[in-house]
């Protein structure tokens, strides 16, 4: 860490020679760096808590079918396999997909407005499936239809 930040100190003083924009950038460079991080760690522990609960309720849909200690070391076995892959993929996949939409929203509303707009973006479809998930309620629905104050 302290390596990068040496070579990026080194990186920018050649570009910058008057040292009072330099410091302001350093900073702002940082801060977005930052503010990336937040983005896909968050949108990533989102996702991967949305997607454990909906394959963990579908799999306790089944536990009527086999005996309770069965059903356990089975259920145990199939979190494994199906989660540690998911888990070492998982935050490549949401970092691949934020890249891509912050680019766009960069493209479209600046660098610091698209990472925010990408951010609610994100935030807004995951809200979506977590109101689904955990009470039913069709969020897109709710606001077309203005229904939305009922749930407040």
């Amino acid at each position: 860490m302290e390596q990068k930040l040496a070579d990026l100190i080194k990186n920018l003083s050649l570009h910058y020679r008057d040292n009072s924009i330099f410091l302001p950038h350093l900073i702002i460079t940082f801060m977005y760096k930052f503010s990336f991080r937040f983005v896909v760690i968050t949108l990533t522990i989102l996702t991967a808590n949305l997607l454990t609960t909906a394959i963990s309720d579908y799999m306790v849909s089944y536990r009527n079918h086999y005996k309770p200690f069965i059903f356990t070391l089975i259920g145990m076995a199939i979190i494994v396999v199906i989660f540690y892959p998911l888990f070492l993929k998982l935050e490549q996949w949401v970092k691949y997909l934020s890249v891509r939409l912050i680019k766009s929203g960069k493209s479209l509303a600046g660098k610091y407005l698209g990472l925010f707009l990408t951010f609610l973006a994100g935030l807004l479809v995951l809200f979506y499936f977590y109101a689904r998930m955990w009470y039913h309620i069709d969020f897109a629905k709710a606001i077309i239809h203005g229904n939305i104050g009922g749930y407040l």
